[in-house]
């Protein structure tokens, strides 16, 4: 029976747990304590400056509206991420809205560049409403609801204090205090916890949210790592906040900027009051002072005082995720990379599995645990085929980076046979298994036609869908983004 559950660690990854674990819990009628414990002398990393469309439906099951979100966490609309220099000189759009089916089947799977369009102009209105900077929601929709997909940009610090504030007022019991020891009964469950605040605080079910640490599944359970090193080379990112003040860009933009860089890429991120940007690098070709030199030159004279936050990940995943009584959430369980922002998305997805199997847990513990594990594992293994994919159908041999990105070795195995055939033709649903991916056929399209990838024989003549109706609504209904964040917030219910 678990009528107490304790997250450790506090941050994005913490307070996401534990209130959507509150809203599951409230929703079964069964009596849990929930608590969260976090120390006050670790610093929050701040992952996840931009989520994917699933973000939304997670803060409305937790219950924090809309304009909490867009006015605490100082945050911005996502249409869809704009790549440029993958293929050098080229740029295109991988954005989150999908063409219907089956109607447009045929002009997706023989288009190719000859016909003098690119792919996503003309399969996606939101890229080109994201030219003219529209947001993708109209003024006065409802919460969490627009006429196109969209995520946020936001300050993944300011998000967490927020959820706080909202779980304490809804009854999370929170406490300070650095876990000083982690107590052990003889059949290898966690007990308890100790505090170095002289608290000990027990729980049936203990949530690992201490970052890369991994104090609790890691370091205490012995949950060894999986490593992706091998597909994914960049293990290094410094950061930069770019306050308006300082620099402001003649519009903020309604999507993630990712540009490729000598030795990995650069993510442009605009929020209310500020620019996050950083570069994403391999410390096997480059030092940390030449990447934070590199950065500063790419962003120009007005980086100069601002200070640069070094980070060191490794591309790599537990195990396990849950063993015993400890499931791990977030970062304490694995992490990929920041390209096509799944931080975020790990952690919700996990959660909401929780949540979910918490009753079964209650019956088949071993079982249960069992079967979120193979959940996660394929969650995992299904985003790096997709990212892997970014770096190994590049053109570009320009530097070692990308000549050791783009060799056969560093292709995942799910991916070696699948991009042979996407030489000839689009991806179709059998390439996919799984209902529920987040990267699916739609994804999969933009990046291989964006980087012109797929060159299938045009043996049918191109039709391509007709957007004219579909941008003439949406110009006349949809506000400029700048229009809608200025003047919407404080109407909104």
């Amino acid at each position: 029976m678990v009528q107490s559950i304790l997250v450790v660690g506090g941050g994005s990854a913490g307070w996401i747990t534990a209130n959507l674990l509150n809203t599951y819990v409230k929703r079964s009628g069964r009596p849990t304590k929930i608590t969260l414990v976090e120390s006050p002398e670790v610093p929050i990393i701040g992952v996840g400056e931009a989520t994917v469309p699933t973000i939304r439906r997670t803060l409305s099951v937790i219950g924090l509206s809309e304009q909490d979100v867009l006015t605490s966490a100082d945050a911005t609309f996502k249409s869809l991420i704009r790549f440029k220099d993958w293929n050098l000189g080229e740029t295109y759009d991988h954005p989150f809205d999908r063409r219907p089916r089956p109607q447009t089947d045929g002009a997706a799977n023989f288009w190719t560049a000859q016909y003098g369009k690119p792919f996503d102009k003309a399969f996606s209105p939101l890229s080109v409403l994201a030219d003219e900077n529209i947001a993708p929601k109209p003024l006065r929709a409802p919460q969490y609801m627009g006429h196109f997909p969209y995520a946020y940009h936001l300050d993944a610090v300011k998000l967490a204090l927020k959820l706080a504030e909202f779980g304490r007022e809804n009854g999370i019991a929170h406490t300070f205090g650095h876990v000083s020891k982690v107590n052990m009964s003889p059949e290898g469950m966690i007990e308890s916890v100790d505090t170095d605040k002289g608290e000990t605080l027990k729980a049936d079910l203990f949530v690992d949210c201490t970052g890369f640490k991994s104090l609790l599944l890691g370091e205490t359970l012995g949950v060894p790592q999986r490593h992706y090193g091998k597909y994914l080379l960049c293990d290094r990112a410094v950061t930069m906040q770019v306050p308006y003040d300082v620099w402001r860009p003649a519009k903020i933009l309604p999507y993630t900027k990712a540009t490729a860089r000598d030795y990995g890429w650069q993510w442009d991120i605009n929020l209310q009051t500020r620019r996050g940007t950083g570069y994403v690098y391999s410390s096997a070709f480059l030092s940390e002072t030449d990447a934070e030199a590199a950065l500063r030159k790419y962003e120009g004279p007005h980086s100069k005082d601002i200070p640069a936050r070094h980070i060191r990940y490794s591309s790599s995943k537990r195990e396990v995720s849950w063993k015993k009584n400890c499931v791990a959430i977030g970062l304490s369980d694995g992490f990929l990379e920041p390209l096509e922002s799944s931080g975020l998305y790990f952690i919700e997805i996990a959660v909401q599995a929780v949540g979910i199997m918490l009753d079964d847990y209650r019956v088949a513990p071993d079982a249960t645990t069992r079967h979120f594990n193979g959940i996660v594992n394929d969650l995992y293994e299904e985003i790096l085929s997709f990212i892997n994919l970014h770096y190994v159908i590049s053109n570009r041999r320009d530097t070692e980076f990308w000549r050791a990105a783009t060799a056969p070795e560093a292709v995942v195995d799910d991916l070696k046979d699948k991009i042979e055939i996407w030489k000839h033709r689009s991806p179709n649903q059998l390439d996919f298994g799984g209902a529920q991916r987040l990267f699916a056929q739609d994804s999969f399209e933009f990046i291989l036609h964006g980087m012109n990838w797929v060159n299938p024989a045009p043996s049918r003549p191109f039709n391509p869908p007709n957007l004219s109706q579909i941008l003439e609504k949406s110009r006349k209904e949809l506000p400029d983004h700048e229009t809608f964040l200025n003047l919407l917030k404080p109407q909104m219910k």
